[in-house]
């Protein structure tokens, strides 16, 4: 996202500063031009529209407790772009904190949809939730990241962080799935090939394809993919997000269980499309009754 983001930066006159909490994952975009804040209080002094993208709900807040307490020093508005998976609660509080300040900093709510390698491409989905006037200005800098944007035409930022637990849920629950009938096909005696060939014949949608491939082939690395603790965290939160709401989702418990239950196994920072590898082992006493209290 950096790398396309600092290319049309610079196309435009101007540049890209870089923060990270591990230096050493700046390498590449110094060597492309891009400028390295050796702290956060560098990059927010210098920045009028800041990016952020992390891992966990708790690197959310953590950074952003700094953010805010920068923030409330500077002269000029700065836009705040949030583009992590997070629970809604966590956006909503974003958003209070920087709510609060004269300067009128704004907070918008733009997550992602898209593995490492549709990233390098510029070929992410944004969904975006914030200030009408906010998003107007920083849409060609979404632009150079995407290959589109899903606008949700609403100041509400817990709403795209909802979006994207929902899209996320569609993933987690294609993975469970794929992972069960390849499975199956395994004790069946079928050739996984001729499967392949149902799954694009007849579901031949890029996120089926790509993941029973992915499957298929046993790849165990999280690289280029996402781990089984990230996947935990966000099938996690669409169970809290579904009880906070009335509504059942008996799917992800069953993917929350298998995810578990890898973990629990220390594999924890394997791909999440290795959780067939527990689905082959057969049904745990615990596969059947989970709850939100486990996250």
């Amino acid at each position: 996202m950096a790398k396309n983001l600092h290319a049309y930066l610079a196309s435009q006159g101007s540049h890209l500063t870089v923060w990270n909490r591990s230096l050493r994952k700046t390498d590449a975009l110094k060597d492309q031009g891009a400028h390295i804040a050796t702290s956060i209080q560098e990059l927010v002094s210098t920045s009028n529209v800041i990016f952020t993208s992390l891992s966990t709900d708790a690197a959310v807040a953590d950074v952003y407790d700094q953010l805010v307490q920068l923030a409330s020093r500077v002269q000029e508005q700065i836009i705040f772009i949030e583009t992590s998976t997070i629970h809604p609660s966590v956006a909503a509080k974003n958003q209070e904190l920087l709510s609060s300040y004269p300067q009128q900093h704004a907070y918008l709510q733009c997550p992602v949809f898209g593995r490492p390698d549709r990233a390098l491409a510029d070929q992410l989905v944004f969904v975006t939730s914030g200030p009408a006037a906010a998003l107007s200005r920083i849409h060609p800098l979404i632009a150079s990241m995407s290959k589109s944007t899903i606008d949700l035409h609403t100041a509400d930022v817990t709403k795209a962080s909802s979006f994207k637990l929902l899209g996320n849920f569609f993933v987690a629950g294609s993975i469970e799935l794929l992972a069960e009938g390849l499975a199956l096909g395994e004790k069946l005696s079928l050739p996984q090939s001729s499967v392949l060939d149902l799954i694009n014949g007849l579901f031949g949608s890029p996120v089926w394809i790509g993941y029973s491939q992915k499957i298929v082939e046993g790849k165990k690395s999280k690289e280029g993919g996402y781990p089984v603790e990230l996947g935990l965290k966000d099938v996690g939160h669409m169970r809290r997000l579904a009880e906070e709401h009335g509504a059942s989702l008996p799917t992800a418990d069953v993917a929350y269980g298998h995810l578990e239950r890898m973990k629990s196994q220390g594999k924890g920072d394997q791909d999440w499309t290795t959780l067939i590898e527990v689905i082959r082992e057969g049904p745990s006493s615990s596969s059947l009754s989970f709850s939100t209290q486990d996250q």
